[in-house]
């Protein structure tokens, strides 16, 4: 029976040799990418420029204690110039908290998005909820900003999107897994903000929209808020009614939109907005004198700017509100109809029908 004791614990201490140690790398030891840029060089050997802002810990947590390196390699891929950037540091680089990804302006209009994407959607330690945007002129100028703001790297650009940090109605959010449906849905084609220095900070208030690889339009800070208002109903916006001689101004509070597709040989997408809000700006005792006409002239108002976008939307041969969408939804045994919508939709036509509630004219001391 101490035979079999012996035999069966040197048996094990034998079999503990063949176990491998531990392969993960301590916090000290590793890089952690923050954010990374994506460009197109003009070296036609190593076309695609990638940079990588790496955080470095500190015990800091302040207005302007975020510490950081910006690392740049070129290559004939985003694979190979990651693999080459990885040579230039002394530890190893982490995507974990990477949540900004930059595309920038050149790439998209030349190479498209697909390469950047396929690289992003199979490494495994990239996040679907990670922030992708187009850099304007380039992604590096975008990554290599250290505004002085930032308690920590990276966290500056992150607070741009959602509403987490400022809740700008300018603003488009793209999350990865939403970028990637929109490039494989048919029927909807991806939107991307657009990302610009400047001074000290981030601008980010238009939009590209593209055509499932390359842009084929950017929205002005103007039609990227008609557009957040009118295909995401985001609240916390402004509704602005030209007037002399002072702008009126709503802060609207709440935001609904529902699309409404009427098919057939003369299909008409009816897109319902309703919009809430109090009266930020006006000429005194406006509401006095006639609060329902105010209502349905800024309804009015919203209801034009809104179809000149639509139509400037259509005629650039995108899709970024999914009406193919919808057609394909309510035409799902027709054969064909896929084809078919494609002839439809350069003919199709828009109305946009504005509910505006004013619920007063705010707080007056």
């Amino acid at each position: 029976m101490i035979r079999h004791r012996t035999l069966l614990r040197c048996l094990c201490l034998t079999l503990l040799l063949a176990l491998g140690g531990c392969q993960m790398k301590d916090i000290d030891k590793r890089y952690f990418v923050v954010s990374a840029g994506f460009d197109y060089s003009d070296n036609p050997a190593a076309p695609y420029r990638v940079t990588l802002r790496l955080a470095l810990p500190s015990s800091k947590v302040e207005e302007g204690g975020a510490m950081s390196v910006v690392q740049t390699a070129d290559a004939a891929s985003i694979a190979e110039a990651v693999r080459h950037l990885k040579s230039t540091v002394d530890k190893e680089l982490e995507f974990g908290h990477c949540r900004e990804f930059i595309l920038g302006r050149k790439l998209i209009e030349k190479d498209g998005i697909d390469n950047s994407l396929q690289w992003l959607s199979r490494r495994r330690d990239i996040q679907s909820v990670s922030n992708v945007m187009v850099g304007d002129p380039d992604a590096y100028s975008v990554v290599n900003l250290k505004p002085k703001s930032e308690r920590y790297p990276g966290n500056s650009l992150f607070l741009s999107f959602g509403n987490e940090g400022t809740e700008a109605a300018n603003t488009v959010t793209t999350y990865l897994f939403d970028l990637y449906r929109r490039v494989y849905e048919t029927g909807l084609d991806p939107v991307l903000p657009v990302a610009n220095v400047f001074r000290d900070a981030y601008k980010i208030d238009r939009a590209a929209v593209l055509d499932k690889d390359k842009t084929r339009l950017f929205l002005d800070p103007d039609e990227t808020l008609l557009f957040n208002m009118t295909a995401f109903g985001v609240d916390n916006t402004i509704l602005v009614l030209p007037d002399k001689p002072l702008n009126i101004v709503l802060a609207a509070t709440h935001t609904t939109s529902k699309i409404n597709l009427k098919g057939g040989e003369d299909p008409v997408a009816v897109v319902n907005v309703s919009i809430e809000g109090f009266l930020e700006q006006s000429p005194p005792h406006l509401l006095e004198k006639d609060w329902g006409g105010l209502e349905r002239k800024m309804g009015k108002h919203f209801s034009e700017e809104a179809e000149r976008m639509l139509y400037k939307i259509r005629d650039a041969g995108v899709d970024p509100y999914g009406f193919g969408l919808h057609y394909l939804a309510d035409h799902h045994n027709a054969k064909g109809r896929w084809e078919k919508w494609k002839r439809l939709y350069p003919e199709i036509r828009f109305e946009v029908r504005a509910n505006v509630s004013i619920q007063g004219s705010g707080l007056i001391r």
